[in-house]
């Protein structure tokens, strides 16, 4: 069964508003009101995906009851969800939303195709609905994924997620939505660093509260952040090697608070590939995403072995388990040069220049904190 990696997160609860009856909407009308940290500052120049009124997707809605809550079924281009919300503003502001999202998930790191199917979603009402839902689903495989922290979790490609309040409920269906697609669209796995890397990369978004609009801005990730400055603070970074070879799971067995930094970092690192040292590792990235739409992640990192004796280690692994069961380490190394060192050197300072004095109020408009480099200027012949 392919299910997505742990996602903790802290957040709130929220109140209810349901409403019942089949409909057909243009696009989503009613914004959904933000947190108090959803204030009014504007982006800041950051590479923003907006989406106005002219691209709402369709939408159909038709009544879906989960035993004797009734719900609703909402169906868009791409998506199908079904939720028992009690919010009637969320509901009609879902579809515009997961539209959006899949947008940023196939234009924001590499033109990526879209998936040829409907991505199907249960959003629902209370931690009860979904743990009744997921004990019908999963059965003796249920308790594991009950005692996982608040959200949901995805499941051969299905988000199973719970309300947790708008915007955090917002969040981690754009973190789940990447785990959605690529387990729909990828022929092979993404490691799991680069695979959580992604989804907290998703996560980033911003609303207007006056008019609903959604800008997906990837630096905009005030919690991802707070972790990551908190962790270089106390001189608690994990190491990039340990990064690409250990799983969230690991990192939980150490304490919640090592697992927290670990998803800070591997949102850090997504960036750092992205647009670290001049973007350097930007074409690999790329490569290593197209690579995955087309299964040939596994063939190019054995093509990168040294030795006869590695190759066969890396055919074997594939073998047992796929791209997972590779080290992540020959996956960096095929993609993105066989030096980890000086990588993973250049990734910490990459780090500790995101988070240096100043950088939270790039960080709130979802600007990258990376300054431009600036020339000097020419020092005047006497």
């Amino acid at each position: 069964m392919k299910v997505s990696a742990l996602t903790i997160t802290l957040l709130c609860a929220s109140c209810a508003n349901h409403q019942d009856g089949a409909r057909e909407l243009p696009g989503a009308t009613s914004p959904i009101v933000p947190s108090p940290s959803e204030g009014g500052i504007g982006d800041g120049g950051a590479s923003v995906m907006r989406r106005g009124a002219a691209a709402a997707p369709s939408v159909l809605v038709e009544p879906w009851a989960h035993g004797d809550r009734r719900g609703e079924k909402i169906a868009t281009d791409h998506y199908s969800i079904r939720t028992t919300l009690r919010s009637g503003d969320m509901r009609r502001f879902l579809p515009r939303f997961v539209e959006l999202a899949l947008s940023q998930y196939t234009q924001a790191l590499g033109d990526l195709p879209l998936p040829r199917h409907q991505l199907e979603s249960f959003i629902f009402g209370t931690r009860d609905e979904w743990a009744a839902f997921t004990r019908e689903r999963l059965g003796d495989e249920a308790a594991a994924y009950i005692e996982l922290g608040r959200g949901g979790y995805t499941s051969r490609a299905t988000a199973i997620l719970y309300d947790i309040g708008p915007n955090d409920t917002l969040t981690i269906l754009a973190h789940e939505g990447w785990h959605q697609y690529s387990q729909s669209v990828f022929r092979e796995e993404l490691p799991v660093w680069l695979e959580e890397g992604i989804s907290t990369y998703m996560e980033g978004h911003r609303i207007v509260p006056e008019t609903g609009e959604v800008s997906f801005m990837a630096w905009r990730n005030l919690e991802r952040f707070g972790e990551l400055r908190d962790a270089i603070r106390r001189d608690r970074l994990i190491p990039l090697e340990e990064l690409l070879t250990h799983t969230p799971q690991a990192f939980l067995a150490q304490g919640r608070d090592r697992l927290l930094v670990y998803y800070g970092q591997v949102w850090a690192l997504t960036h750092f590939l992205n647009e670290g040292m001049d973007g350097r590792c930007r074409d690999g990235l790329k490569r290593m995403l197209l690579d995955a739409t087309r299964g040939e992640v596994g063939p190019r990192v054995m093509a990168a072995a040294k030795t006869d004796e590695d190759r066969r280690a890396l055919e074997r692994g594939l073998k047992r388990g796929g791209i997972r069961a590779l080290p992540g380490s020959a996956v960096a190394r095929a993609y993105f040069g066989s030096d980890l060192a000086a990588l993973g050197e250049a990734y910490r300072e990459f780090i500790v220049a995101i988070t240096a004095r100043g950088s939270s109020e790039f960080i709130w408009r979802g600007a990258s904190p990376i300054r431009p480099k600036t020339t000097p200027r020419p020092v005047p012949t006497p």
